[in-house]
């Protein structure tokens, strides 16, 4: 029979290649777990803003005939009109407009979020692949071990304590591991994101900024013109506000440590009020509501940049305690495996003790 220093002395290759594989694989399962989780929320973020468009295109249509039905009801204005209430017909016309095109601007912000989001949900699946791959080979590379374990030490081994141990030693400093990796993979998540909503946040400000530089315009007699490139900013800037609220809601489902950032509106207004009711007034009374709203922008950019630095706070610690977990992990299993060693050494050892033949020939007959 094969004995176990030979079993051991045969099977040291590639018990060396298979703990190299877990080594280089170790991160992949509570990577994987952590990304499936991620892309759970974005599932969710996807079917919710599904459900929004959907809501806001209903809103949308029976907007558009009440808004229709006084743009082009010329019976309506005459009657007015002629009742002397002309102005009540235009401030309900306006309100109708109002309403729709508030309507119309939710919408299409809601369908850039879900642009967004798929964008981001199709990054995530690519990245959840590559993890299922490690992740894969991980599982195989551990079950192939465990086998070359089992087929050396079969049977309860009662006898050898020390080796009992050590083994629950390694399970406890895997599972350590994989908790601290699995905090790791979520911080670095909510770094990601928080650092994504500051992009739209710089876009929003900008968009702001150019804002405030027709709205000074305006001011002066720009005209027309004036105002839609002001509301055209402005419209920009609300939709990355819009995107940047629902990164920051992505950060705070992965970490209740992520805080809500101050409260950002930017300022609204109306085409039609600015065509019937425009002047100077006016004018500097949207304008402060622009600053109003930079101003705003500023103080939740601050903020957010404050998140984001905690943020990195922990993810450097929790990838520091990651390290030390990785390296106990690595002690535990270097551990095991001189413990094993002893012990096939020692049954090496007795099996040479008992096969030592006497050192005198016995005596002829």
């Amino acid at each position: 029979m094969t004995s176990i220093t030979n079993k051991i002395k045969e099977a040291a290759p590639r018990n060396r290649e298979l703990l190299t594989i877990l080594s280089e694989t170790d991160h992949a399962p509570p990577a994987l777990e952590q990304q499936k989780r991620f892309i759970d929320d974005l599932n969710k973020e996807l079917s919710n803003i599904q459900r929004r468009i959907a809501i806001l295109d209903r809103q949308r249509i029976q907007e558009f005939k009440e808004h229709k039905k006084y743009r082009d009801s010329v019976m309506k204005r005459f009657a007015y009109r002629v009742s002397g209430k002309t102005d009540k017909f235009q401030a309900k016309a306006e309100k109708e407009e109002q309403e729709y095109f508030a309507v119309l601007q939710q919408e299409r912000q809601a369908k850039e979020q879900e642009e967004n989001i798929r964008e981001m949900r199709s990054k995530a699946i690519e990245v959840q692949a590559d993890l299922e791959v490690e992740a894969n080979r991980h599982a195989e590379a551990q079950q192939e071990l465990d086998n070359l374990y089992d087929s050396i030490f079969q049977g309860p081994t009662p006898a050898f304590p020390e080796e009992d141990r050590s083994e629950q030693n390694t399970e406890s400093a895997l599972q350590a591991y994989h908790n601290s990796r699995v905090l790791v993979e979520a911080e670095s998540q909510v770094v990601h994101l928080l650092t994504e909503a500051k992009e739209r946040l710089k876009k929003a400000l900008v968009y702001t900024d150019e804002a405030l530089s027709h709205s000074r315009m305006d001011m002066f007699g720009g005209g027309t013109f004036s105002d839609f490139m002001e509301r055209n900013a402005l419209d920009k800037a609300e939709s990355q506000v819009a995107q940047m609220k629902s990164l920051v809601r992505q950060a705070q489902q992965i970490s209740h440590n992520v805080q809500d950032l101050p409260a950002v509106g930017i300022a609204h207004g109306s085409l039609m009020g600015d065509v019937f009711f425009d002047n100077i007034f006016s004018d500097m009374a949207f304008h402060d509501k622009i600053k109003d709203s930079w101003s705003g922008l500023q103080r939740a950019e601050e903020s957010l940049e404050n998140q984001i630095n905690l943020a990195k706070s922990r993810y450097r610690e929790a990838e520091q305690e990651m390290n030390a977990r990785a390296a106990a992990l690595k002690a535990a299993r270097e551990e095991l495996q001189r413990a094993r060693a002893r012990i096939f050494e020692r049954i090496t050892d007795d099996n040479r003790g008992e096969q030592k033949t006497p050192a005198d020939d016995p005596p002829p007959y």
